[in-house]
Order: C-alpha cells, then sequence, then structure tokens
C-alpha cells in the first residue's frame, strides 16, 4: 500500500546511514521505476539493470533528497534522466552484425508484455506513467497527482483520455 510518509522517512534513515532502510524504499518504489525507464528504453532486460543502476545512484545523491518534497518524484527524475541518458548512448551504437540483428526481431515478436506495449505505443509518457500507477500499480488519483505533481482532476482527465486511447487502438487492431 502507498505510504508517503514511510517512504519520507525511509529516506532520511538512509542519509544517516541506516541501510536497512533500503528494503522499505524499493518494495514501494521499484514497479514505478521500471514502467519510468521501461516507457523509455522499450527492453526489459535493460529496464531491469537500469532500474538497479538508479537504486545505486539513489544513495550515492542521498544526500542531495530534500526533506519533504516528493520522494516519488525525486526518484522518477533519477530514473528518467538515467534512461533517457542510456536512451541516447544506444541511438549512437551502431549494430553491425546480421545476427544480432535478427535476434533483436525475434525477440521483439515473444514479448510478454502486449498491454504494456501496447501502451507504450499508443500513450505518451506522462499518459503512460499514469496508466501504469493507477492501473497496473492500482494507486488512487490522490497519489498519482502526488507523484507526478498534477492536480487530482488533472490526473482523472489524462487517465481517461489515456484509457480511451487504448481503447480505441484495441478496436482498431482488433486485439479484443
Amino acid at each position: 500500500m502507498y505510504n508517503e510518509k514511510r517512504l519520507e522517512n525511509s529516506l532520511q534513515a538512509l542519509k544517516k546511514g541506516k541501510m536497512n532502510h533500503f528494503d522499505i524504499v524499493y518494495e514501494e518504489t521499484y514497479r514505478m521505476i521500471y514502467y519510468t525507464i521501461y516507457q523509455i528504453i522499450k527492453d526489459k532486460a535493460r529496464s531491469e539493470d537500469i532500474m538497479q543502476d538508479v537504486f545505486m545512484k539513489m544513495l550515492e545523491k542521498i544526500d542531495s533528497y530534500q526533506q519533504n518534497t516528493s520522494p516519488r518524484a525525486w526518484l522518477v527524475t533519477i530514473a528518467r534522466n538515467m534512461a533517457l541518458n542510456e536512451f541516447n548512448k544506444q541511438k549512437r551504437e551502431v549494430l553491425v552484425d546480421v545476427e544480432s540483428i535478427d535476434l533483436i526481431q525475434d525477440e521483439s515478436m515473444n514479448k510478454d508484455t502486449p498491454l504494456i506495449d501496447l501502451a507504450m505505443k499508443t500513450l505518451n509518457e506522462e499518459e503512460f506513467l499514469i496508466v501504469m500507477l493507477c492501473v497496473g500499480e492500482n494507486k488512487t488519483r490522490r497519489e498519482v497527482a502526488e507523484i507526478t505533481n498534477l492536480s487530482i482532476s488533472g490526473v482523472t482527465w489524462k487517465l481517461d483520455q489515456a484509457l480511451t486511447k487504448l481503447r480505441k487502438k484495441v478496436k482498431e487492431d482488433e486485439y479484443v
């Protein structure tokens, strides 16, 4: 269950070197961090690797976290920045091996996350995060509003728009 105060207290404890609070921070945020990264990277394994790096970076930068700000927004910012850095690095890399290109295409045909993939292809970054938090994480609109720095009505409107887009896409692609 969502507990912003518990997360805040755990980050403050980590600042004091109490590493036993790391598990609380991880359990409260890992899905949100993963969804943020996956939306940018579009690769499960690399997203999981980057997610682990995000938590290492969080420990490195824990002193920069300011008390009574949004801990989830702080972590999402770290995740987004690291994912964008990795994405830009990937864009600069050139695949030369034809067999590896075939392997990448084969892997993309066997994805086991069709709903997440459909949402990622159909929605913008903000809509994707809102849907993943509201639907995937079962968070309330109030919780999502705090994480995304939107109003509750803004989250409700964007969620409705995103779900309408997904329904339309499902009908178009005949995913029924």
